[in-house]
Order: structure tokens, then C-alpha cells, then sequence
């Protein structure tokens, strides 16, 4: 959905958009996605503040995040969180 002012604030199944790794457990990472919702991939390797590409898979529900496939990283960031 977008508002007036072309503000992004929900996406639907299939938007590909922009996201940054957030953290990550032994099922995949965790994503803060453009417009600030969480998503989850299942997906590994990639260090905390890496920049993706991805896919939304799922909508987000009460109990789940936004589930989305990482397509391509666009910046990937070299230090490993502790």
C-alpha cells in the first residue's frame, strides 16, 4: 500500500525490497526491512549491517515476521558482531 505522500508501509507477496541484517539465529537471519517492519530468511553466513535484496515470501501475522528469500547483497559488511 502506498500513501499520498509515496511512503511504503506495508508489502505484498513477491515486492522485492531493501534490507539490512539485523542479527541472525541457527535457522536463519533476521532483517529490518526500508520501511522498518522485521523479517526473517532463511538464510546464513552474513554479518550483522549486511545490505540485502530480498523477496517477501509471507506477509507478517501476530506471530510471525514477514518471511523473505535474500535474492543478492548489495553491501556486505566485514566485521562480525560479537
Amino acid at each position: 500500500m502506498i500513501t499520498e505522500n509515496r511512503t511504503i508501509t506495508s508489502y505484498e507477496i513477491h515486492d522485492v525490497v531493501k534490507g539490512t541484517v539485523t542479527g541472525g539465529c541457527a535457522s536463519g537471519l533476521f532483517l529490518q526491512l526500508e520501511n522498518g517492519e522485521s523479517a526473517f530468511a532463511r538464510f546464513g553466513a552474513l554479518n550483522t549491517g549486511t545490505e540485502v535484496l530480498c523477496s517477501v515470501l509471507k506477509k507478517a501475522n501476530e506471530r510471525f515476521y514477514i518471511l523473505a528469500s535474500i535474492d543478492s547483497v548489495i553491501r556486505e559488511e566485514n566485521e562480525r558482531a560479537a
